[in-house]
């Protein structure tokens, strides 16, 4: 494990329906295709994609007392992310997400996530927090208001004890992007995609289309999106733009990166996490921040090469690849 960090990851762990078919609804008929169960969550896919690249990590989140609620927790135990504070709800069943895909169309979501009510910042969480020195907190957006709130009155306790604590706040959806929008000044790393960041800039009064000329309907990476991001407060943030490309801000700098490419691409759920994951664990073992965006960007490559919404082949030997070949790049331009 890396030394001085430990993660707690806190929002959604969900069971994700993935149905995919190649052909045109037309008729609102039956269709062909296929249909997969797999583990999801934000939550979950930050804390494994932390822990398979060397952090130490622990879940807080409630799922169902059901067949989907067992089954994730014996798949974060077996990666062996903490779950601790994973609890099981007497009331809710776990969370389910489901997705349906078609060509040339975005994909439609429904989602039931009435468990994570229960999620609150509680004793029995506090004295985690300290027993475990835990010292960066992933937050995604499905979590409670008070308890989003909570955790960052936290923070503020914490860092005036001299015990700075870093949070790292998800997004997660176009629909909740906004709830942390209160917290800005206390958050240190926000990750969005594009369609959330366009929410919250038509929140705050924004059209964002009206910024730069866009790509039919599609925005791009811009420096005059970076800026009317930060103009609300935002620090140092992440947004992702699908295959256009990844935008990073950090103190009044702007950078534009395009994606690695995969030879194929078969899911792109999760790899918007994976960047983040990626990009956060670059961040806080002090990489510089190009270095930082491409691990992000090799993290995502190697998720949207799988059907899971995690990869098995994040591990710390890829990050080493990436700064090998970036070191490399460096000598030959010198040369």
């Amino acid at each position: 494990m890396l030394p001085f960090h430990s993660v707690l990851s806190v929002g959604s762990v969900s069971v994700d329906i993935k149905a995919f078919s190649t052909e045109t609804d037309e008729n609102e008929a039956y269709r062909d295709g296929s249909i997969d169960l797999v583990p999801g969550g934000v939550a979950r896919g930050m804390a494994i994609n932390l822990h398979r690249l060397g952090l130490k990590t622990a879940i807080q989140s409630v799922v169902g007392n059901d067949i989907f609620g067992d089954f994730l927790r014996r798949g974060l135990e077996q990666e062996g992310v903490n779950t601790q504070l994973l609890k099981n709800s007497s009331r809710y069943k776990t969370s389910l997400f489901s997705v349906m895909v078609t060509p040339n169309t975005h994909p439609s979501c429904i989602y039931c996530n009435d468990a994570l009510k229960e999620i609150t910042l509680d004793e029995s969480v506090l004295d985690f927090i300290r027993q475990e020195e835990i010292t960066t907190i992933c937050l995604d957006s499905n979590i409670p208001e008070k308890t989003l709130e909570a955790f960052y009155r936290l923070k503020e306790t914490m860092n005036s004890r001299n015990k700075p604590l870093f949070i790292f706040q998800n997004a997660t959806a176009p629909d909740i992007a906004t709830k942390s929008m209160p917290y800005i000044q206390h958050i240190d790393l926000f990750g969005c995609n594009e369609f959330e960041a366009a929410a919250i800039l038509r929140h705050a009064g924004i059209e964002p289309e009206k910024l730069i000329p866009s790509s039919g309907q599609e925005l791009i990476p811009s420096i005059e999106i970076a800026e009317a991001f930060s103009s609300l407060g935002y620090k140092h943030f992440i947004i992702t733009f699908g295959n256009r490309g990844v935008l990073v801000f950090h103190q009044g700098n702007t950078y534009i990166e395009k994606p690695y490419v995969p030879d194929s691409i078969v899911d792109t759920i999760g790899a918007g996490d994976a960047y983040a994951s990626g990009y956060l664990l670059g961040w806080l073992t002090g990489k510089p921040i190009k270095v930082c965006i491409h691990y992000g960007l090799a993290c995502a490559k190697e998720t949207l090469m799988t059907r899971q919404t995690v990869s098995d082949l994040l591990n710390p030997q890829l990050l080493e690849k990436v700064q090998t070949s970036l070191s490399l790049q460096v000598d030959g331009r010198k040369n």
